[in-house]
């Protein structure tokens, strides 16, 4: 049963995206698949949005957002790929909102609590999404209306998902950002297992090329940063708190770590972040905007136009300038506290990258010479081992590759269709994504100049030409789909 309530206009302000939009909430099962007498009856208030359906009938497309790991609105706010095309389908957009994350929670401020977080589940979500879209569908009476999905990142994977699983929900997906190739599992060594001849750098490897000439930085960047990673782990602990303004004292390997990880996190995130125009995206839609090419600014925090750079604690006054374009983008850390856990990036994508193995970076090797962070191999028994001691369970490691791609890679997705896989060789996640067409219908598009589903953000006249000619690749495919 749903519930609406029309957002008020900011006032005196710009009409922004959400502006257009009314909130709704749909009453969502906790479990879809068990048949416990303590879940199976219990519910909870999913959070969806409807935009632009005053100028919409029913019969028409819909544009379907499948929610990531955050609140829905700031993919309202910068999905641009859906808002700037949906007039010329006269199609309607639904974003919706992945459980456990901004306002749709099964146990409300409870939820991340571990004992609740056993209903937190890719699966879980892909079927919130069918039955909130056949919900939808059949209260407007639309069902012949064409859905085309949409997401970038964990929602890009989502959408192809969907189409995979559910493939009579949604006629067609742009999977933007989806490195839905990162779950073949561990080698003997303790790697991770590529699963396509088409796999290059891994994922510190492309953070660290975008710091290099061949992707617009200046050179030795990345041989700065390398250098000043190993000053950092030599400098004693009065000199990393007064550089790098931490709250405590780092008087530990294991705090100093914990500075070095801050650092590293930056590049990270300027790396996935490496747009041609300022954006708030990566800093969560707060309106603190990373600069034009956020790693190409950091990089100029380093070393000079000759490729020069300074030594000792120089150097890491340097590094602590150019990551904290990322660290201190809102301009008012007055400190940084140690305290954080260096395996969580959230306790709800913790509990699904130890069940599904959700991509974490944290974990993810480093070898320091190809790469330019500190050694840091991956090691299975260590997640083994901490998630079960934090959650008693133990990361099913192949099980996503098997379930969707049976066992066989990219080559899996020969039984599927109606799927454009987008990439940016500027983005880490691009390590495990689709980089070449499967068929006809599930094609790669590859953007030599792209960062983190650029493609689907809105378009700016700083655009690179082959953005500008993937969107209307893309926008080619939603419209050969609506009209099968």
């Amino acid at each position: 049963m749903a519930t609406a309530a029309v957002l008020a206009l900011a006032c005196g302000a710009a009409a922004a995206p959400i502006d257009h939009c009314t909130e709704h909430f749909y009453t969502q099962k906790v479990d879809h698949f068990g048949y416990r007498q303590d879940a199976y009856f219990q519910t909870f208030q999913q959070r969806y949005f409807v935009c632009g359906e005053a100028a919409w009938a029913p019969g028409q497309p819909i544009f379907f957002y499948l929610g990531n790991e955050a609140d829905v609105s700031l993919y309202i706010k910068h999905t641009g790929l859906m808002w700037e095309n949906k007039d010329q389908f006269g199609a309607l957009l639904l974003f919706a909102e992945h459980r456990y994350f901004g306002k749709s929670l099964p146990f409300g401020a409870n939820s991340s609590q571990p004992a609740n977080l056993h209903f937190l589940s890719h699966e879980q979500g892909l079927a919130d999404y069918a039955a909130l879209m056949h919900d939808f569908k059949q209260r407007r009476q639309t069902g012949a209306s064409k859905v085309i999905g949409f997401g970038g990142s964990y929602g890009g994977m989502l959408a192809a998902w969907m189409r995979m699983k559910y493939p009579h929900v949604v006629d067609g997906v742009i999977a933007g950002s989806a490195p839905i190739l990162a779950f073949a599992g561990v080698d003997p060594t303790g790697s991770y297992k590529t699963t396509d001849a088409t796999f290059g750098q891994g994922f510190w490897d492309v953070v660290t090329a975008d710091a290099t000439p061949a992707h617009g930085a200046r050179k030795n960047c990345d041989v700065a940063v390398r250098k000043a990673f190993a000053e950092l782990f030599a400098a004693d602990a009065a000199a990393l708190q007064k550089t790098f303004k931490t709250c405590t004292l780092p008087d530990t390997p294991d705090k100093v770590t914990h500075v070095a990880y801050l650092q590293m996190f930056a590049w990270d995130n300027m790396a996935m972040g490496n747009f041609p125009y300022p954006s708030d995206y990566l800093t969560g839609g707060t309106g603190h905007n990373l600069p034009t090419f956020p790693v190409r600014a950091a990089c100029r925090e380093l070393v000079d136009e000759a490729g020069a750079y300074p030594e000792g604690a120089e150097l890491l006054e340097a590094l602590n300038r150019a990551t904290s374009l990322f660290n201190n983008a809102s301009k008012d850390k007055a400190c940084y506290p140690l305290d954080f856990d260096l395996e969580q990036d959230g306790a709800e994508w913790d509990w699904m990258f130890c069940t599904e193995m959700s991509g974490q970076e944290t974990y993810y090797a480093r070898n320091g010479a190809t790469d330019m962070f500190w050694a840091s191999p991956f090691n299975i028994s260590f997640i083994n081992d901490r998630c079960m001691r934090k959650y008693g369970v133990r990361p099913r490691t192949e099980w996503i590759d098997e379930e969707y791609l049976g066992g066989k890679g990219v080559d899996g997705l020969k039984a599927y269709s109606n799927m454009v896989f987008s990439n940016g060789l500027y983005d880490p996640w691009s390590s495990a994504g689709v980089l070449r067409n499967v068929s006809d219908s599930v094609v790669a598009v590859v953007l030599k100049e792209g960062a983190h589903h650029l493609d689907l953000m809105f378009s700016t006249k700083d655009d690179p030409p082959e953005v500008t000619a993937a969107r209307a690749f893309e926008v080619a495919m939603i419209r050969k789909w609506i009209e099968e």
